[in-house]
Order: structure tokens, then C-alpha cells, then sequence
């Protein structure tokens, strides 16, 4: 019998059966068939089945490093402004992303946290994002449709200082028919803003309406939005072009009801946001944006995006804002610039 029995599990217990005329035969369990992790292509790249569910998901993120100077990045720390110093900033960013198809459309959620450490001192966490979606229908926390809907005033990094163009993470009530290209509209009522740690409670919403028409190389969008507190609002209206290599924008705003709100963050009665993007390799991509307003306000920045490797990519900006000595201090400069490492995943 030493001859026959292999050193395997399953033929020692067999031969160990034969030569035992009394006992009980020894069965094996079954091995569990392996669940392997599907992909799921249904709603774009990195999507994976959640195993057991018919919910995808995707996990993603960045890491970025960046450090800043002069005043028109708030480097004014010595009295009478003229700070001659930088700043530091780390940023962790954590989104998660579901996705099912239902009878009523697709289901799905996004989440993003930010942990950020700035100049070395305490670590902050941020929910920048928190919401559901049904079809059109968006229930929870983001940016104010008054902004998502308009995009950024550029691809720079400080693409706006005192000429602000919006509002930003409000939670919401949202309804949004079409995409880019085409036509699309949508509305929202949102909880007012809390930004300045004096926002009054009431039983009122802000109330954003947008719409926009797009093509391949062009498109157009207007919003408005109603703060209900102050009883004034704002509206924007934007167009986008883009000719070969170069993508440009202009964007406008207009103050309604003759006061500062949530939804008019500028200066005066209007606001101007211009720039563009020129692709001048497949590494590297020079970005430009200026800002005026009724009040007097200039600003702008000028950055050159260059990806080392995919999925990292080093951006040098120059940034200019003016009558610094008015908003810092004597001293204070009207230049400054940043440099950010990023790394998506």
C-alpha cells in the first residue's frame, strides 16, 4: 500500500479506507466556485461589478503638492503687506462612484473628500461632494448649478481672486435634461450659503435655472440664480469655441437687484471672465485667463500644464492681481506665482 499512496491529501484518505475494513468512507468538500471581479464598461472606464451585485464602481482620486508666493496669493503675513515668503499646501482627494441601471434610469451615486494640510499646520477634511442621482434628478451636496453649469473661468490654477464668478458646494434639489452637445436645461432650489459663517436660516430656497446648447466645437450657456435672503441675484451668460489646438471662452455677469449676494461675488454691476487654452504637444498645454469687473478689479494667470507620465503632471503658473498696495498693504506686490505636482488615479 506504500507503494500505491500518493503524499495528496484525497489518495491518503482513500488508501487509508481500504485497509480499514470498518470505517466510514471520508468525503471531500466541494470547493466554492471563485467570484472573480468583473469589469463593467457600461458607464465608462474603471468601473468594476461590486461582487454578488449587479452595482459598479469606481475608485479614484488625486494627490497633489504644490507652493505658492507673493501677496496676490495671500502671502501679506509681515505688517503693511510685502511678505516676502511661500506657502505650502498637500492635498489627498478620495471619489467613489456607483452606478445601476434601473427601470427609471441609471442610479448613481459620487462622493469626494479632501484631506489637505496647509503650511504645516492642521489637517482639514473637506466633503466636497456628496450626492445621489436618479436619471436627471440630483439629490444632496456640490457645487451650486449657478457654477457647475458654467464650468471654471479657465484651466489656471487661480482662475479667479476678487472677481469671483459663483457660489460653490451647496446642498441641493436639482433636475438636468441633455449634455454638452445639444440642447439642455435644468433647475434647482438650494440651501443658502453659509460661506461667511453669518447666513440666517429661513424656510425659503435659493432658487438656479440654466440652459445651453453645444456642438463639437462650440457651445453656449446662460444661468441665473435668485438669493432669496438678500432678495437679488445674478445671472451669466458664456460661450466656448474651439479651432483646431485652441479652446476660448468669455463669460459674463451681470448683478441683478443692485446688491451683493451669494450669486454676485464681483464688484460693481458686471463682471468678465476671458481665456483659452492652446494644446501645444500631447505633454503640454498652455493655459490663460483674465478677469475684470465694474469695480475696478484686474486679474489673471498664465500656467503650462506638462504631463511627465500619464496620470502626473507638473503645472508652473504666473499670477497678477492689481492695486495690491490698497488690498495688502504698501509693500505689497501685484505679482506672484505657483507650482502644483498632481498625481490622478
Amino acid at each position: 500500500m506504500r507503494t500505491i499512496c500518493l503524499p495528496a491529501a484525497v489518495l491518503a484518505a482513500a488508501c487509508a479506507a481500504t485497509t480499514s475494513r470498518g470505517a466510514d468512507a471520508i468525503v471531500a468538500d466541494a470547493a466554492s466556485p471563485l467570484e472573480y471581479v468583473r469589469v463593467c464598461d457600461a458607464f465608462g472606464t474603471g468601473y468594476f461589478y461590486i461582487p454578488g451585485t449587479e452595482t459598479c464602481l469606481k475608485i479614484g482620486g488625486y494627490l497633489r503638492a504644490e507652493a505658492s508666493g507673493g501677496d496676490v496669493n495671500e502671502q501679506d503675513t509681515f505688517p503693511g503687506g510685502g511678505g516676502d515668503s511661500w506657502s505650502t499646501r498637500a492635498r489627498l482627494a478620495l471619489r467613489l462612484s456607483t452606478a445601476a441601471d434601473t427601470d427609471f434610469g441609471t442610479l448613481s451615486t459620487y462622493s469626494e473628500a479632501e484631506i489637505q494640510n496647509d503650511d504645516n499646520g492642521p489637517t482639514e477634511i473637506n466633503v466636497e461632494n456628496a450626492y445621489l442621482e436618479l436619471g436627471g434628478l440630483r439629490v444632496g451636496f456640490s457645487d451650486t448649478l449657478y457654477t457647475e453649469f458654467m464650468g471654471d473661468a479657465g484651466n489656471t490654477i487661480n482662475d479667479f481672486y476678487d472677481v469671483d464668478y459663483g457660489d460653490f458646494g451647496r446642498t441641493q434639489i436639482r433636475y438636468t435634461h441633455g449634455g454638452e452637445k445639444g440642447f439642455s436645461f435644468a433647475f434647482a432650489a438650494e440651501d443658502s450659503s453659509d460661506q461667511d459663517g453669518d447666513q440666517t436660516d429661513s424656510y425659503m430656497p435659493d432658487l438656479v435655472a440654466a440652459a445651453g446648447y453645444g456642438t463639437d466645437t462650440f457651445r453656449i450657456r446662460a444661468t441665473g440664480g435668485y438669493d432669496e435672503q438678500a432678495e437679488a441675484g445674478a445671472a451669466k451668460l458664456r460661450v466656448d469655441g474651439i479651432l483646431g489646438p485652441v479652446e476660448l471662452f468669455a463669460m459674463g455677469g451681470w448683478t441683478i437687484g443692485g446688491e451683493p449676494n451669494d450669486y454676485a461675488r464681483w464688484s460693481g454691476d458686471w463682471a468678465l471672465w476671458v481665456g483659452g487654452s492652446f494644446k501645444m504637444t500631447d505633454k503640454a498645454t498652455m493655459n490663460a485667463s483674465a478677469n475684470f469687473d465694474d469695480g475696478g478689479d484686474t486679474e489673471a494667470a498664465l500656467n503650462l500644464s506638462y504631463t511627465v507620465v500619464p496620470g502626473f503632471t507638473v503645472t508652473p503658473e504666473v499670477n497678477y492681481r492689481n492695486h495690491m498696495e490698497e488690498k495688502a498693504g504698501p509693500k505689497a506686490g501685484d505679482w506672484g506665482g505657483v507650482v502644483r505636482v498632481q498625481r490622478n488615479f
